[in-house]
């Protein structure tokens, strides 16, 4: 598929699932984290919190590739669309499959690309063992990579995760050969279009 084809694949899921979430998150006022102003709907109440709205990306394609060459990376066609679709702060998901939330990586409109560099500098070791960390299973429980050793013929990649009490022991040094970081890695999903149709299109929201 083409990526303005994926992006409207995306952009649709996402404002359905948009609809059935419980958009609410600590107001930012100065900056980064939380809220950004900009995405605020309604007030602030009394503890801080405010509600969110999405709003349309103003990122390119050449933002993305130029992230991509930062790191040295590529990722699956359709996460290239997930970070370009909307600004977003669906930071918490779940999986219908497995019944287990997972941490993800939004898209605010103040630092749209800082959340998935943070996570993957966070885990950077991991790209030399051709793992790429893009969010984080159950309650930050470990990193959750695209498997790019074994990238379909569409450019998507099985999902994995490996479990941080395990990993963070090896040092980063092991954490660089995938042959010392394969005894830790769980597969997930065949893709990352079977992770996204699981997470995105249930109905299940965080309070």
């Amino acid at each position: 598929m083409s990526l303005t084809v994926d992006i409207k694949f995306v952009q649709s899921a996402l404002d359905r699932f948009g609809n059935n979430y419980h958009r609410m998150g600590v107001a930012s006022t100065s900056g980064l984290g939380g809220v950004p102003p900009e995405m605020f709907d309604g007030e602030i109440d009394a503890e801080g919190w405010v509600g969110w709205e999405m709003l349309p990306s103003t990122l390119s394609q050449e933002d993305i590739v130029r992230l991509e060459s930062e790191f040295r990376i590529d990722f699956p066609p359709l996460f290239r669309a997930y970070l370009l679709a909307r600004f977003q702060l669906f930071d918490q998901i779940y999986s219908a499959q497995y019944d287990q939330a997972i941490f993800n990586v939004d898209v605010p409109s103040n630092n749209p690309l800082g959340p998935i560099r943070d996570l993957i500098n966070a885990w950077i070791p991991l790209l030399s063992a051709s793992y790429i960390p893009f969010a984080q299973w159950g309650d930050g429980w470990g990193p959750m990579c695209f498997d790019t050793e074994n990238r379909n013929d569409n450019g998507d990649c099985p999902i994995v995760w490996m479990d941080h009490e395990l990993l963070i022991p090896l040092g980063e040094d092991a954490c660089r050969n995938r042959q010392s970081v394969l005894p830790y890695v769980n597969l997930l999903y065949p893709s990352y279009r079977d992770f996204f149709e699981d997470t995105f299109q249930t109905k299940w929201h965080p309070r």
